[in-house]
């Protein structure tokens, strides 16, 4: 991937600044630039955030060296108060220096103070960006650097670090990747048995995904996300939303390049049933817990979803693919065909070609561009009214 221009760093600065610079940095601002960053997200995570930072220490030299770390301490003003009191500890350890071991390079944010709040629409989505943007001036922009999303109860292993660097080295062209994950064990037996039922789930839908051909076939797990720094940029940042946040932003960090599947290192996210957002995996084991069933996606929907990507991918020449929708219209099955026609495509395609070089590769991207992450479960939610 290209490097990043100073003027795109300095325009997408420019608009992020507002939001970072009423929270100092603590205990100062870094006196040095690094080539990797990492930044979590923490609410209310006092008791689980000392296993987190100590699990960062314990990847071996030279990375840690290179690395900085920020914890961002967060919640909206409305939070429950035990939330909030927690939040306090938490801060005063880290201001303390009372745990052990540290990352060589740990600096924090205090966004649970009066005044320095996020906002309660904005969620995880705006404490990762508030933490994403703020790095973004301390990094070594000739290192390619490297930005890790982590949590604030998600333990990682000595080869985290590592791993990222070897595999975005190893493709220049790769925009962000996503590690593999083993939830902690639960709680009780029911909560043990919900988070591995919920892992399957996961698993089969990017299984179906990945049988069918889609490039948007990878798990949207925010605690495991890294991307090179370039590409959060050129993405427009991570999305302010109060839960799904990794979901939109995987999508965009796709259309600029391959999301890679991350594989020589395990994160181990946590398995508590939560309040915390409003959908993800916290009120997934909830929903478990209480007997609620996940919903399934049958392999029928896969199948189809196969047709439509073979059918652009079997189009070779400039005017196959010019001619899409009608080819689309005519080898489809009538279920496939109706989302289309929901959609407008035809009239969709023909605006979408007027913007597209006359090239197959070109034409095929921009097709996948707009039948991204969100239409591909659109379309698959569709299938199965």
């Amino acid at each position: 991937m290209p490097a990043v221009t100073d003027r795109e760093r300095n325009k997408y600065l420019a608009r992020s600044n507002r939001t970072v610079e009423r929270r100092p940095w603590e205990p100062a601002a870094p006196d040095r630039r690094f080539a990797a960053a990492v930044v979590i997200p923490a609410l209310a995570e006092s008791a689980q955030l000392p296993a987190v930072l100590a699990a960062l220490t314990a990847n071996p030299a030279p990375e840690p060296d290179n690395t900085l770390v920020l914890a961002v301490v967060n919640h909206y003003p409305e939070a429950d108060e035990d939330k909030k009191r927690d939040n306090a500890v938490c801060l005063e350890a880290l201001r303390s220096v009372r745990w052990s071991p540290l990352p060589p390079h740990l600096f924090w944010l205090d966004a649970a103070s009066p005044g320095t709040e996020i906002s309660r629409t904005g969620g995880v989505g705006e404490a990762r960006k508030l933490g994403l943007d703020a790095v973004l001036p301390y990094l070594d922009w000739n290192a390619d650097p490297l930005l890790f999303c982590l949590d604030g109860d998600t333990l990682v292993e000595p080869t985290y670090l590592a791993t990222a660097r070897s595999a975005f080295s190893a493709a220049p062209d790769a925009a962000g990747g996503v590690f593999r994950f083993v939830h902690q064990p639960g709680a009780t037996p029911d909560e043990e048995a919900a988070i591995r039922a919920y892992e399957r789930y996961l698993d089969a839908y990017v299984n179906g995904l990945r049988r069918a051909g889609s490039p948007y076939a990878y798990h949207a797990m925010g605690s495991a996300m890294v991307c090179r720094a370039a590409a959060y940029i050129r993405s427009g940042g991570m999305k302010v939303r109060s839960g799904g946040e990794d979901f939109y932003f995987l999508q965009g960090l796709r259309k600029l390049g391959p999301v890679l599947e991350l594989t020589g290192a395990t994160v181990h996210p946590s398995s508590r049933p939560s309040d915390r957002v409003p959908f993800g995996t916290g009120p997934r084991l909830r929903q478990l817990v209480a007997g609620t069933p996940l919903p399934d996606y049958p392999e029928t929907v896969f199948a189809r979803l196969a047709e439509v990507l073979t059918l652009v991918a079997q189009a070779e020449t400039v005017a196959e693919l010019q001619q899409l929708p009608e080819r689309l219209e005519t080898y489809l099955p009538s279920i496939s065909r109706a989302y289309f026609r929901d959609q407008n495509f035809a009239a969709v395609w023909a605006r979408i070609l007027t913007n597209t070089p006359p090239q197959p590769e070109k034409i095929r991207t921009a097709f996948h561009t707009w039948f991204d992450a969100f239409r591909t479960l659109k379309f698959l939610h569709a299938l199965m009214a």
